[in-house]
């Protein structure tokens, strides 16, 4: 797909104003002088900032009218198959984890993402067990982000 950088700059620019009025709802935490939104202000701060960097820099080029192209690869069956295939497997991911736990889910998402993408066997099983291993220690334990939780493997908890 092919997006001019006046549409790119439009979407930034209104996908940091929802994610400014999304975080306006969350609560304060108690004892602290920043409550849970303030990471997400910050960031929709600098996103709206970037959006309207890109549509001056696009109307300075001289584009005047958003547009979007399709990318070639849309044409093809088996692109598309592959597609509707990974985003099959994020709705798997949101089905199966609250019952299975992350690590595993995560683990047989991404392979099973990887190997429809055609990442060679090997190589997928080794990124897939590094991405869920970090995926879940960076959110798990520092960020201490709830993930579902898998009674077999607490230890790694």
């Amino acid at each position: 797909m092919r997006v001019t950088d006046l549409t790119l700059g439009l979407l930034t620019l209104l996908g940091g104003i929802a994610i400014y009025i999304s975080a306006m709802g969350f609560k304060a935490i108690p004892g602290q002088a920043y409550g849970a939104g303030t990471m997400p202000r910050a960031i929709a701060f600098v996103t709206v900032l970037t959006g309207l960097f890109i549509i001056v820099k696009a109307l300075i080029a001289g584009e005047r009218v958003p547009g979007l192209r399709l990318a070639d690869w849309t044409r093809s069956g088996a692109a598309l198959a592959r597609l509707v295939a990974v985003l099959g497997l994020i709705v798997v991911y949101i089905l199966v984890s609250p019952l299975v736990g992350f690590l595993p889910t995560a683990f047989g998402v991404m392979l099973a993402a990887m190997l429809i993408l055609g990442v060679r066997w090997p190589v997928a099983f080794a990124l897939s067990a590094v991405a869920a291993l970090a995926i879940q220690q960076a959110f798990g334990r520092l960020l201490l982000v709830p993930l579902p939780r898998t009674e077999f493997l607490t230890f790694l908890w």
